[in-house]
């Protein structure tokens, strides 16, 4: 399901998205949210980048969540934006990371928003849940990495307060990333 069909499926987008709760992903809303992935990747991978939330699978996306909580935002029974995180930083990513090797830091994962619904801070709430999951947890930064070339991600978490601090290249993807950290408050 593309974002045009979510959107029709809709009828109409709620114009204050502060009225979208954010809720704790359930099993059952892996189909759900594997299908928000590829829509909010799609553009992502339609300029010939393979980030593994494009293409993953349920059972990748199930996997993914293990290492952490993941938080959704629905409209009219369709999930519209989410984000994972982890603390510590999952085991897969401390293989090719060094920054996430450090002490007190979390991960912050997979993070989308539906094309439709850019733009009108889901995002940000999403963040500021995850950030204070991991301030409850312990942590005292948090880290990310997304694609170099991925300019409009780097400024957004620029933005945000992340600097790069490492560049990696994990395997059998096409694209250098940028490791980001920024510390909690």
């Amino acid at each position: 399901m593309n974002s045009a069909s979510v959107a029709s499926d809709l009828g109409s987008i709620t114009p204050n998205p502060m009225d979208l709760p954010i809720r704790r992903f359930a099993s059952e809303d892996a189909a759900l949210l594997t299908n928000l992935l590829h829509r909010a990747y799609a553009e992502l991978a339609d300029s010939g980048l393979n980030f593994t939330a494009s293409y993953q699978d349920e059972s990748e996306t199930l996997s993914r969540i293990g290492n952490g909580p993941c938080w959704l935002i629905e409209d009219n029974h369709h999930i519209v934006a989410s984000i994972t995180f982890a603390f510590p930083a999952p085991a897969h990513v401390r293989r090719v990371c060094q920054t996430a090797h450090q002490e007190g830091i979390a991960w912050l994962n997979q993070m989308a928003v539906d094309p439709a619904y850019r733009g009108r801070g889901l995002a940000r709430r999403l963040r500021d849940t995850g950030f204070e999951w991991a301030k409850e947890q312990g942590a005292t930064q948090v880290g990310l990495d997304t694609a170099l070339c991925a300019t409009h991600l780097v400024e957004l978490y620029h933005g945000w307060g992340f600097q790069d601090v490492e560049v990696i290249h994990w395997p059998a993807h096409n694209y250098d990333s940028t490791v980001m950290t920024k510390m909690l408050l």
